[in-house]
């Protein structure tokens, strides 16, 4: 799975009767975990969806407090996710989480894309199912790694742009222009 979750912790707040400056936010995913006191921003490489980020409150003495797991699967779905997460005891995080992609693995979900494109539109060609309507192929009956991403909110609105101007999904390929690439 590619891709990279950035945690950002903008604040943490507890009881009036509790010093929040005693206590101290860890996030772990993983094997991966950081912790802060204050603010802090971390970044968790996102190798499966089955681990998830867990905000743990601890107190002065190291030991845990309350906790609380976020789904990383939702942090995907969602893109940006800027929320005060609650937790037991009274307390609450604001953390603002964000799945993204780097330039290398936009490039990779394009690649996978357009190959997926390519061999559906062949697919549809040698098919011949005889009538050019049947054997059209437009950009809302593709579906490629990228359309699925975009589609379930994986990718943010600028990831879909870009993919949404490639020439193969607005035009329609007809029986006729199958023949033509053959």
């Amino acid at each position: 799975m590619p891709g990279t979750i950035q945690v950002s912790v903008l604040d943490f707040k507890g009881l009036q009767s509790t010093s929040p400056s005693s206590q101290s936010v860890k996030v772990s995913m993983g094997k991966t975990e950081y912790q802060t006191c204050d603010k802090g921003e971390f970044l968790f490489p996102l190798t499966t969806l089955h681990d998830n980020l867990i905000i743990t409150l601890q107190g002065a003495d190291g030991n845990e407090i309350t906790h609380a797991v976020v789904e990383t699967k939702l942090v995907v779905e969602k893109g940006v996710w800027d929320n005060i997460f609650s937790l037991e005891g009274g307390w609450h995080v604001h953390m603002k989480l964000q799945f993204v992609l780097s330039e290398e693995e936009h490039q990779r979900i394009r690649v996978m894309r357009e190959a997926a494109l390519k061999k559906k539109h062949e697919e549809l060609c040698k098919s011949g199912h005889g009538s050019p309507e049947r054997a059209s192929i437009g950009y809302s009956e593709v579906s490629g790694p990228v359309e699925s991403l975009s589609r379930s909110g994986l990718l943010a609105d600028e990831d879909t742009k870009f993919d949404r101007s490639y020439p193969i999904q607005k035009q329609k390929n007809t029986v006729k222009d199958c023949l033509s690439l053959q």
